[in-house]
């Protein structure tokens, strides 16, 4: 999770999206099953990133434009391009599979 609060900002750890769980490992109650179909979306599964902007007098149209503008058209992304790229984060608590 990046959270940013003014001149505030924490990067932490928060969860496993289900599609790195083994899937023998992921839920079977029909409730959570139907919440993780709602999300997932091949060939990313549960892969997401959402935001959220909080404040009073924002320009929305414009928020939107900025952001509509850094994206990466979907015919253009390929993973491939960006394997070498540094990762900034560190490993957290992950463990090895057994």
């Amino acid at each position: 999770e990046f959270s940013l609060a003014g001149a505030l900002s924490s990067v932490s750890p928060l969860g496993r999206w289900w599609a790195a769980v083994p899937a023998d490992r992921r839920p079977t109650h029909a409730e959570a099953l139907a919440e993780l179909a709602r999300h997932w979306c091949e060939p990313w599964g549960d892969r997401r990133t959402e935001i959220v902007f909080i404040g009073a007098a924002m320009d929305e149209g414009a928020i939107r434009a900025a952001l509509d503008a850094a994206l990466v058209e979907g015919g253009r992304f390929a993973p491939r391009d960006w394997a070498g790229l540094a990762d900034p984060f560190p490993l957290w608590g992950q463990r090895k599979a057994a």
